[in-house]
């Protein structure tokens, strides 16, 4: 019998799995959006590994300490691990500044092909979730299966500025709408 390819939920993270409250800049300051950890828990029950997809520029502003995102980072999962027992399989995130015109920061999907290496999930079964439009252009230039915008964060901004080239596959009103739709394609 075949095995069943490795699939990835790529997610951002403010504004998709929690609030987006500016540059978060401490642990305590990760509060999350409801409905998220429980709509992680089913990515994951149904064969997703998930990773986070995620610009952190604060770090290149000097808004965040470079040492302060991984506590952030593990502040976020055990929120996600309390409330419905999920989590998140792999961080990617780019520090830089925009100014800096680094190879990591999305839109451009080399985060995505690094969580993909780590994780072995293949694109081709595989969906991005985000606020933004850099991550619905992300998810289409790695490319995955499905891209979906989420309403939450900046996404009612960008649903009035999609264009035909960077319609994402579905609009969700939040990650548990978003998923839920994904496990429908099924």
């Amino acid at each position: 019998m075949a095995e069943k390819p490795k699939k990835a939920l790529f997610l951002d993270r403010d504004g998709t799995i929690n609030f987006d409250s500016g540059y978060i800049a401490k642990p305590e300051l990760v509060q999350l959006i409801p409905g998220a950890a429980a709509a992680i828990r089913r990515a994951r029950d149904h064969g997703y590994s998930v990773a986070v997809i995620s610009n952190q520029s604060g770090v290149g502003r000097k808004l965040i300490a470079p040492e302060v995102l991984p506590k952030i980072n593990a502040r976020l999962n055990e929120l996600l691990r309390a409330e419905a027992g999920g989590f998140v399989d792999y961080f990617a995130c780019c520090v830089h500044h925009p100014a800096e015109e680094c190879l990591c920061r999305k839109p451009l999907p080399r985060l995505v092909y690094e969580a993909q290496a780590i994780l072995g999930a293949d694109l081709r079964h595989s969906a991005f979730i985000g606020d933004r439009l850099t991550d619905i252009l992300t998810g289409k230039s790695a490319p995955v299966r499905h891209t979906v915008l989420v309403r939450t964060g900046d996404g009612l901004e960008a649903e009035r500025q999609i264009t035909e080239a960077d319609r994402p596959d579905h609009i969700a009103d939040d990650i548990a709408g978003a998923v839920d739709w994904l496990l429908a394609q099924v």
